[in-house]
């Protein structure tokens, strides 16, 4: 996992068969909102987040026909949803 720490628009990403996960640090803000990530502390929570998810995100993303590339992540902690984004449009949402 890379993390780009350039001040308040850090994200953390992870590469996985072509594509580039990326967490913005807002958005582990909101992960850490939910009572599984709420003790772990940043990055630690970015990193065990997209590590353990990467693998079958690429391929339900590959699956649906979705070209590799970079996918960012949003948090959607009401629904316990990640939702994978590409150019502000919808790829696919996976339950947290």
């Amino acid at each position: 996992m890379s993390t780009d720490s350039r001040g308040p628009t850090a994200s953390y990403r992870v590469e996985q068969a072509g594509y580039a996960f990326e967490l913005p640090a807002a958005e582990v803000a909101l992960l850490r909102r939910l009572p599984d990530f709420e003790l772990e502390e940043e990055p630690a929570v970015a990193d065990e987040f997209l590590r353990f998810r990467a693998e079958r995100w690429a391929e339900n993303l590959a699956d649906a026909g979705v070209a590799p590339g970079a996918v960012e992540v949003r948090i959607d902690a009401h629904q316990r949803k990640a939702r994978l984004q590409r150019a502000g449009s919808l790829l696919f949402a996976a339950e947290i």
